[in-house]
This record gives structure tokens, C-alpha cells and sequence, in this order.
């Protein structure tokens, strides 16, 4: 499963950069200054690995993802770490982490665990371009806010990272034991922190913020191809007028040569599924009793009678008589 990666996450690597090694760090990702600032791109797990990995060389520093997490600003991860914010207790902020991570990362899975007494962080599935130093980014930053916002002190228990490294500057930081090369990846806390208060906590805020974020998730395809991801973008591009491989190719943070390129891999083209989008919507749209001009316009056509061509070719009626053979059908 490849899956993909808000560029939200990427962010803080782009603030980390001296700046005269952004021109190499852009060529090296294929990442454009453009794409990181769109609110709503993703991008896919390679180039994020890729992204970390030219942050570490060009500062050489081995625990650059603790400096990210005492400069970010809270809020810095929208909309999750804010519903994060507003639950009533330290293990509820938790289980809404893992409920939502997936809209910043939909490559890594990580799970809650409780026994009968600690509580187990642990990332359950790994991105298959992995990131080492994300996990260290967002331990340290689950850490540092749980602290600063629980109404009670706590002491982390213990902190395991698969990937090696150096524990010193860790243990300091995390002010618990840190081991690199476990067997998981994982951010132990004593089950009895669980129950600690947020001072954050703000129930008619996270009602409003889960209903969004849960919204968000609805437009979160289950399926992980780079198919599918297309298709999301092109649901939205079509009615902006952006239906263009470029365009899209810049949504998903690719080339569009890579884009065209893994699209063959899947058997597939990028004309080959705007027509399986435009095909859907169309149907949609006139169930929905839009004008013809008007579904003309959403789904991108030049004018009405392109679409009229297309639609006809793709199941031998025209818009008009497929909807009065619906509506003869109803």
C-alpha cells in the first residue's frame, strides 16, 4: 500500500533548510515551493523520505526532528492536532491522533495499545518508503504537547525506534529511556496518564472539529492506487476548470512523467480515467437535474456539445434521452 502524505508534514522540513540548499532540495524531491504551499496537496511517501533525508544531509544534525519540534508552533498540523487539542483527557487526545493521522499520513498506521499498566504508541504498519526521522518528530511533539497541555505531570516511560541512532540527545529530551534498534517503534506512557485532564479541553469545539475532520476522511479513498488518488483530484479540478494532467500531476506532487508513468503501471492513462470521473459525474449531475450547459461546465467541456459527443460515446444515448428514459423508469 503506497498511500500519500499531506504536505503538511513537509512543511517543517522546508523551515528546517539553510537556504542555500533549498534549489538542491526541491530537485532532489521533485517538490516545488508551489505544491508545499498548497493547503490541500499530497505528496507520496518516497518524496517525503526523500525529503527527510536532504534535510539530514544538508544540516548534518542527527536530532534535527527534536530542534523541528521545540520551534513548530502549536496548531502547526491543522486540523488534527487541534481536535487533538480540545479532548477532555490526555488518552482521548490520543485515540483521536490515531482516529485521524491518516489525513496527514495515509502510508503509516499507528495504534493505541493499553495493558495493565502502560499505554503503547506504536506505529502498527510502516510506510514501505520509511521515514525515520518523522517518528522521532512526532513522538517529540506528542510528548512536548501533552506535557504542556496536561493538567497534571506525567513522565513518559519509554521511547523505541526501530531505525538506528544515537539515544544520548534523546534521553535528555524525552527525559525517559530511548532505544534505537527495537524491535518497534513505539512512545510508552503509564496507563494512569490516561485519565490526566487537558487543559485545552473544549467538548463544543471537538464535537465541531470531529464532524469536520470525519468529513475530511469521507473524501479519503480506502483504495491506494495512484488510480484512485487521480481520480479524488480530478473530482474537485473538473469544476475549477483544472481537469489537466499538469494540474494534477502538481496535486499529487509528481511529475507528469511520473505520473504517466505509474498510471501505465496500473494499466492505466490519465485520459483514461478523466473519462471513467467525467462518465460518474455526468450521471450524478444529471440525476441531479442540472442543465445540460451546466454539466457541460462542471465536468470541464469546452462547450455543451462536446459533452453531448462524449456522453453518447460512452453509453450510446444522448444526456436528454438518458434522463428521460430515468425519468420514465422512476
Amino acid at each position: 500500500m503506497a498511500g500519500s502524505v499531506s504536505v503538511v508534514l513537509v512543511r517543517p522540513v522546508v523551515a528546517s533548510l539553510p537556504s542555500a540548499q533549498h534549489a538542491a532540495f526541491w530537485a532532489a524531491t521533485d517538490l516545488t515551493p508551489e505544491l508545499v504551499g498548497d493547503d490541500d496537496a499530497r505528496i507520496s511517501p518516497a518524496q517525503f523520505c526523500v525529503a527527510w533525508a536532504e534535510l539530514s544531509r544538508a544540516t548534518g544534525r542527527g536530532a534535527i526532528a527534536l530542534d523541528i519540534a521545540s520551534a513548530l508552533p502549536a496548531g502547526a498540523f491543522g486540523i488534527v492536532e487541534y481536535v487533538c487539542r480540545s479532548a477532555p483527557t490526555l488518552g482521548e487526545a490520543l485515540r483521536q491522533w490515531v482516529r485521524y493521522l491518516n489525513l496527514l499520513d495515509d502510508a503509516v498506521r499507528v495504534a493505541l495499545e493499553i495493558d495493565e499498566d502502560r499505554a503503547y504508541l506504536r506505529v502498527v504498519r510502516e510506510s514501505e518508503a520509511p521515514a525515520p526521522a518523522s517518528h522521532e518528530l512526532c513522538f517529540a511533539l506528542v510528548a512536548l504537547r501533552l506535557r504542556e497541555l496536561a493538567a497534571a505531570p506525567f513522565r513518559v516511560t519509554a521511547v523505541e525506534f526501530v531505525h538506528a541512532g544515537d539515544a544520548a540527545h534523546y534521553r535528555a529530551w524525552f527525559g525517559a529511556p530511548v532505544t534505537f534498534g527495537a524491535p518497534i517503534t513505539q512512545l510508552v506512557l503509564p496507563r494512569t496518564a490516561l485519565a490526566i485532564s487537558l487543559t485545552s479541553a473544549d467538548p463544543k469545539l471537538l464535537k465541531i472539529l470531529t464532524r469536520a475532520a470525519d468529513e475530511l476522511q469521507a473524501h479519503t479513498s480506502e483504495d491506494p492506487t495512484l488510480t484512485a488518488q487521480v481520480s479524488r483530484v480530478l473530482q474537485d479540478a473538473l469544476r475549477a476548470d483544472e481537469g489537466h494532467i499538469e494540474h494534477v500531476a502538481r496535486r499529487l506532487g509528481l511529475t507528469t512523467r511520473s505520473l504517466q508513468r505509474r498510471l501505465k503501471d496500473e494499466k492505466t492513462s490519465f485520459n483514461a480515467v478523466r473519462e471513467h470521473v467525467r462518465r460518474e459525474l455526468s450521471r450524478k449531475y444529471l440525476a441531479q437535474q442540472l442543465s445540460i450547459p451546466e454539466i457541460s461546465f462542471l465536468l470541464g467541456f469546452s462547450e455543451p456539445s462536446a459533452f453531448f459527443r462524449a456522453f453518447k460515446r460512452w453509453t450510446g444515448q444522448t444526456p436528454v434521452e438518458a434522463r428521460r428514459a430515468a425519468a420514465a423508469g422512476s
